[in-house]
């Protein structure tokens, strides 16, 4: 599938690790998407639960291009900051994804604090 996309000139291709292990970290990086990042030939993009060092592997041996955070983004809405300072992370309410009624999760996880900068 991923070698077929090449002739459509996709920008990327954005894939799922299909096996993290655990909620807040995965145990080992899976990699079980190798042989479409060797078909895909533009910009590679994966998610899954990768945490900082894992996601900064996988694009250091060129397993992706890009790394998405989903989860651990939501809960830390100055994630690059605390990647870049290696800061520790909120830890996310899975409970609270996708409620309508009452609105909690999206906006009010609490960025670094200044004095910790």
């Amino acid at each position: 599938m991923a070698e077929s996309l090449n002739k459509y000139n996709i920008l990327y291709c954005h894939v799922v690790e299909p096996s993290m292990v655990k909620v807040y970290e995965m145990l080992e990086t899976p990699q079980t998407l190798l042989q479409m990042r060797k078909a895909f030939k533009r910009t590679f993009m994966v998610a899954g639960g990768y945490d900082r060092e894992d996601g900064n592997s996988v694009v250091d041996e060129n397993y992706a291009d890009l790394v998405a955070y989903g989860r651990v983004f939501l809960a830390n809405p100055d994630l690059p900051q605390r990647f870049e300072l290696n800061s520790p992370l909120n830890k996310y309410n899975r409970s609270t994804f996708y409620l309508s009624d009452p609105v909690i999760g999206y906006t009010d996880y609490p960025f670094l604090d200044s004095n910790n900068l």
